[in-house]
């Protein structure tokens, strides 16, 4: 035990040593959520349900660590900087709200299992990421989506939507706030493009 005990204890010092020159203090972990406003459901809708499956993305979006890139190739991700909510659910409920808002269904909800429609839509993130290489802060968001006639199981619709936006500040929270705003016109454009679609091609 003393020998180990002996063998053990210069990796303490060195731990202890690392702590006391970098100040002790450990930075404290902040989380943020992506804000996609809701809008109020019209009066009037078109006679079709839809459901919405949860929105996948690339394995380096599934964390709660923001990600943020210093070039092209290289992906970082803030250690201190985490999403209290997965952004995948923000963005499932933000196309949700803004077909709701548009009238494009007569109902529509998240996809659970049960309940039956004419419509099922799915969706990626694609990109929602700090870029730091282009002289300044930007922020890039990139989403795509599909409409599935739920009898035929046929793509009836497709579309991509992306938004970037020069953020004013470097501070997480200037960054976020240029996310959600970014987001929300992406999930904006993508909810028109379905609206448009089904308006011109009603079964």
């Amino acid at each position: 035990m003393m020998k180990l005990y002996k063998a053990f204890l210069p990796a303490v010092a060195a731990a202890l040593l690392l702590i006391a020159c970098g100040g002790g203090k450990i930075p404290q972990t902040r989380y943020y959520q992506l804000q996609i406003p809701a809008a109020p459901r019209p009066a009037e809708t078109l006679a079709f349900s839809a459901v919405v499956q949860p929105f996948r993305a690339s394995e380096m979006l599934t964390q709660d660590r923001i990600v943020y890139r210093p070039t092209p190739e290289e992906v970082g991700y803030y250690e201190y900087h985490r999403w209290a909510e997965d952004p995948r659910t923000a963005v499932s409920r933000g196309i949700v709200s803004a077909l709701e808002a548009k009238g494009t269904f007569q109902s529509i909800a998240p996809q659970d299992g049960r309940t039956r429609a004419d419509f099922i839509l799915r969706g990626r993130i694609e990109r929602l990421e700090e870029v730091d290489y282009e002289g300044g802060v930007k922020v890039y968001v990139s989403l795509a989506a599909e409409l599935v006639d739920a009898d035929t199981t046929r793509v009836v619709w497709d579309g991509e939507a992306s938004e970037n936006a020069v953020v004013a500040s470097s501070d997480m929270q200037t960054v976020v706030e240029s996310m959600s705003q970014a987001t929300a016109a992406a999930v904006q454009k993508l909810a028109a493009s379905v609206d448009r679609h089904m308006r011109a091609n009603p079964r």
